[in-house]
């Protein structure tokens, strides 16, 4: 291979490189987006669960425990109709 050949591939290597650090900065971005969308959502149902349940002043658990029940209760209210 003579020279040219060799800086053309050498070019192209490099291009290559590039682009492949664009996609991984792209992909990073796109998940950085959907966690915080997710983080989002989680903040809102947590907030609503708060409203409804008036459990602001309960450790997680028994916030867990409580929407347990409502589950349950619905499932019962859903096999008697």
């Amino acid at each position: 291979m003579n020279e040219r050949d060799e800086q053309r591939l050498q070019k192209t290597r490099d291009k290559i490189a590039q682009m492949k650090t664009v996609e991984q900065s792209i992909l990073a971005r796109d998940k950085k987006q959907q966690r915080k969308e997710r983080t989002r959502r989680l903040i809102q149902s947590g907030a609503l669960a708060e409203k409804y349940l008036h459990c602001e002043n309960m450790p997680p658990s028994e916030v867990e425990k409580a929407l347990k029940r409502l589950i349950e209760n619905d499932k019962n209210t859903c096999k008697q109709l």
